[in-house]
């Protein structure tokens, strides 16, 4: 069985441990499934396993390293560097929701750091960027600004607005492009990926109208002039899943 869970998490001992965005921050999850089941259990973090799946996807085109970005509650990453996950000694590797994008923001991330990428624009987290560029909106009061300075614009609220050209909808956007297109080039200058590849429910949701203006952005900061092709996920929201029978399916290859 292939299970995709989120994290940081305990490789060796099969346990979450300090989750950020769960309302229990350690637990163990290997062992009672595998009691339930009966049979082994390989555990991988929800990102990496979904990277993995894109991975195996588009290998046959060549890509030797991918990177995975999901933007949903949190931002994770997984990277696939030479057919390998990349976790890390502690399994942080792809925690890049952590990579800081503006330290002069004052937005405490749920980890404790100062302007992560993730406290900005997670989906847990924009209805609060939301209410901070709706304060300082110089433009006519909107349905969407109406909604952003009460704390309720959100993805799927800014995707219906975007819908319907709300100007703040489209100056939140264009926000959101430019944090985002951070976080990706510094990724890019970590790993130099041949691909990245977009999930997670909050960024596909407004994937239409985001995919412009974050290559963009990205293009613009990627270090070198060099930035990788930029691509929504495959399988959309079941990238995890995916992944998972992925992990179940090539354990050896995977794990090492």
């Amino acid at each position: 069985m292939g299970v995709a869970s989120i994290g940081p998490l305990d490789y060796a001992e099969g346990w979450v441990r300090g989750a950020p965005n769960a309302p229990v921050r350690e637990f163990p999850l290997r062992r009672p499934i595998e009691e339930a089941l009966g049979a082994p259990v390989v555990l991988e973090n929800d990102v990496n396993a979904a990277a993995w799946g894109e991975y195996l996807l588009a290998r046959r085109r060549g890509p030797r390293s991918l990177v995975f970005v999901a933007v949903g509650t949190g931002i994770g990453a997984g990277v696939v560097v030479g057919g390998r996950i990349l976790r890390g000694p502690r399994g942080l590797a792809g925690e890049a929701g952590h990579i800081v994008v503006d330290p002069w923001s004052g937005v405490r991330c749920g980890c404790g750091g100062l302007g992560h990428w993730e406290a900005l624009a997670s989906g847990s987290r924009l209805p609060q960027a939301a209410v901070r560029l709706a304060s300082s909106w110089r433009g006519p009061e909107t349905p969407a600004s109406r909604e952003a300075s009460r704390g309720r614009l959100g993805y799927p609220e800014l995707a219906r607005a975007l819908q319907g050209g709300d100007p703040f909808a489209r100056h939140l956007l264009g926000w959101l492009a430019r944090v985002h297109a951070a976080g990706l080039a510094t990724l890019t200058a970590a790993y130099d990926p041949d691909v990245i590849v977009v999930g997670g429910g909050a960024a596909l949701g407004v994937w239409e109208h985001l995919a412009e203006p974050l290559d963009r952005a990205y293009r613009e900061l990627a270090p070198y002039g060099r930035a990788a092709p930029v691509k929504p996920a495959t399988y959309g929201r079941l990238a995890g899943l995916y992944g998972a029978l992925a992990l179940a399916l090539s354990a050896p290859e995977t794990c090492g």
